[in-house]
């Protein structure tokens, strides 16, 4: 198996065993997994502290969200007038633990997704597709190939008023720095299509680079990304994955064995992952 369809199929595996199992713990596994993956085999030129960035707003938005307009729980922590709009009312400490729950969730399936774009070529991923989806994936392709050029621009357009002395001050401060990164992108798309039509794309038969070589190292990461699927199913529907609620007291959460096992078969087939072939 290649590297490419390996990482894809552990990527679907990741986030099926995350969608499966509510519990803090395990989930907290997938994250630490999709991480260790990220940081390891990061294609070069990828940045990761923007999107550590982006998560980390995310989660706390999630939190405040949940919390401030959950109104539920025995643990109240204060009362806001109820002549506020939505967040009116009791705060309770389970609106904010099931709000932590939702955005540990959220910020698992992010980071595990993030390996497509990440850790692999987007060239890779429309090779490893069947021909008829070929097309479908060079525009897939290119969608993941927006996000790391969009996140570059936005650093590159930001430094360079930053140089002709401008400083963010107020809401006219995001059309400073939008405006330009959006004519970039629009004028990067002009250009794919340019080039896209230089080479016939569509025209006939698409050709492929070379690479791509099997490897058993990818198979046993593909293999490990099944079973942790399987046992995963197989925690769920014996009733040893009851799932994590915070309501009407937050409960601890579970350490069974069947339950942790799925995350940590999933954390340790993305460490093995290979590297990206020189």
């Amino acid at each position: 198996m290649t590297r490419t369809a390996a990482a894809t199929v552990w990527v679907l595996a990741a986030l099926a065993v995350a969608l499966f199992d509510t519990d803090p713990l395990s989930q907290l596994v997938v994250l630490a997994g999709a991480w260790t993956l990220l940081v390891r085999r990061a294609v070069t030129g990828r940045r990761l502290r923007p999107l550590a960035l982006g998560l980390g707003l995310l989660g706390a938005v999630t939190v405040a969200i949940n919390g401030l307009t959950s109104h539920t729980g025995a643990t109240v922590l204060g009362d806001l007038p109820s002549w506020l709009p939505l967040v009116g009312g009791e705060v309770t400490a389970e609106g904010f633990a099931d709000g932590g729950s939702i955005a540990l969730g959220l910020v698992t399936a992010v980071s595990v997704t993030a390996a497509l774009s990440v850790v692999v070529e987007p060239t890779d991923l429309v090779d490893a597709l069947p021909r008829p989806l070929h097309r479908a994936g060079a525009a897939l392709g290119a969608a993941l190939n927006l996000v790391p050029a969009t996140a570059a621009s936005f650093v590159a357009v930001r430094e360079a008023q930053r140089l002709r002395g401008w400083r963010p001050r107020g809401a006219r401060a995001l059309v400073d720095l939008a405006v330009p990164v959006l004519l970039g992108a629009i004028d990067r798309s002009v250009q794919l299509a340019e080039s896209m039509e230089a080479r016939a794309f569509g025209a006939g038969r698409r050709t492929h680079m070379a690479g791509g070589e099997r490897s058993a190292g990818a198979a046993l990461v593909a293999l490990g990304g099944v079973l942790a699927v399987v046992c995963a199913l197989a925690a769920h529907l014996s009733g040893a994955d009851t799932g994590w609620y915070p309501y009407p007291v937050p409960t601890v959460p579970s350490a069974a064995p069947l339950v942790l096992v799925p995350a940590l078969l999933v954390a340790l087939a993305g460490y093995g992952l290979p590297p990206e072939p020189a």
